[in-house]
């Protein structure tokens, strides 16, 4: 394999890692880059937990922002705990570039409004990514249902207004929320960097928050 570091993310680049036993893919940085070999730092799943696998272990490596977007199939070789959780992972093929398919998601409390037919209902994100967000919302009353289109207006560090349709419908009831799945439509490359970009700083404070 002639891959060469031009190649490969840069050092404290945001990636994702999707292992072969896990069904959603995890957050990391890069700590160190060798021409077939990259130095993971803090491999957290979407509550911050860190995730340490087994040696051997195969999976996924994707990288990069926009059109950009890069992955390669990796193998882990070790990993390290506390206090610098860390996996070194070795390239088992070329870097090619990619489509994403799976996002990295973080539990959030993020205020939303969801606007369709003219209404605007507020609702609470409780979990993100590029992909969408499932929200509650404490109100009675609500004039759309699963399959409609709306626009849900949020700031992931700054403010997005993103279309997307609703996926699942939850309806509560007096001791619970209705609970909402929406699927974003036609993000911008920046809109959705913006909300990755949010993700991660969602799982390192859940990081730090963890062990302080």
């Amino acid at each position: 394999m002639s891959t060469t570091l031009a190649d490969l993310p840069d050092i404290n680049d945001l990636v994702d890692v999707t292992l072969d036993s896990r069904p959603e893919p995890l957050a990391a940085v890069i700590s160190a880059v060798t021409a077939d070999t990259v130095l993971l730092r803090e491999p957290m799943d979407r509550t911050g937990r860190i995730v340490r696998p087994d040696a051997g272990e195969r999976g996924l490596l994707v990288w990069g922002e926009g059109s950009q977007l890069q992955q390669a199939p990796i193998a882990i070789l070790e990993t390290n705990g506390s206090p610098a959780p860390t996996w070194l992972v070795r390239l088992t093929a070329q870097p090619e570039k990619t489509q994403r398919r799976s996002f990295v998601r973080a539990n959030v409390s993020l205020p939303v409004v969801v606007r369709h037919a003219g209404v605007d209902f507020a609702v609470t994100a409780v979990d993100l990514s590029e992909g969408g967000m499932r929200c509650f919302y404490t109100g009675t009353e609500i004039n759309f249902s699963r399959g409609d289109d709306v626009v849900a207006d949020f700031e992931p560090g700054r403010e997005l207004s993103a279309s997307a349709t609703v996926v699942r419908m939850r309806r509560g009831d007096e001791e619970r929320p209705t609970e909402l799945g929406l699927r974003f439509a036609d993000l911008k490359m920046g809109e959705a960097d913006d909300i990755r970009r949010y993700v991660f700083r969602q799982l390192h404070e859940q990081r730090r928050r963890g062990t302080d």
